[in-house]
């Protein structure tokens, strides 16, 4: 039987598995006990999904911000192309695949298509949201144990320099900028 990774397990994991390719690529590691990296005025950090259990076991994003303040705020699991997309997608089916299943198959809650929660038997997992892996869709990694971690490092390691990198729009698009403003200084804005 696969041990569940929980949360804080799984950010040292996951810390070293990816810490020398963020060091590489010019970031710094950040706040001991979690997966977090910085460079310049920005960080990368991974996430755990607070909908996890021992059953079907937990999902993981990762998310950057290019300044202060939740405006700058990206997934950039959505920056993958079509093809990265159809790796993950079968990496997922195969995790999904390996869980440990108590018999009979039990029904588990997720959050479906249109953002309701829904019941779905263990089994039937990685149909729950089958656009998820349709471009430009946010991107969950689910995981059970170390040995799933691994493989989504595998996956995300080549990756993470194209990932990470500041995109085209990012650097030039003055109504992105335009909009982020906006959202920040709606949050200072008093009710």
């Amino acid at each position: 039987m696969r041990d569940y990774l929980k949360s804080r397990d799984f950010h040292r994991h996951m810390r070293s598995l990816l810490a020398s390719r963020f060091r590489e690529l010019g970031w710094e590691s950040q706040t001991a006990g979690k997966c977090s990296f910085a460079r310049g005025g920005r960080a990368c950090w991974l996430q755990v999904s607070q909908c996890s259990n021992g059953i079907m076991g937990a999902k993981f994003t990762i998310n950057m911000t290019e300044g202060p303040g939740p405006a700058g705020d990206t997934r950039i699991l959505r920056r993958l192309n079509e093809a990265d997309r159809g790796i993950g997608k079968a990496l997922e089916e195969s995790i999904i695949a390996r869980l440990p299943r108590p018999d009979p198959d039990p029904e588990v809650e997720v959050v479906g298509d249109n953002g309701q929660t829904i019941l779905v038997k263990l089994g039937d997992l990685a149909r729950a949201n089958p656009r998820q892996w349709e471009a430009p869709s946010d991107v969950w990694l689910p995981y059970f144990s170390k040995s799933d971690l691994d493989d989504w490092a595998t996956f995300l390691l080549p990756r993470l320099e194209r990932l990470t990198a500041l995109s085209s729009s990012e650097k030039i698009d003055p109504q992105l900028w335009a909009q982020r403003f906006r959202r920040l200084t709606r949050l200072f804005r008093s009710k």
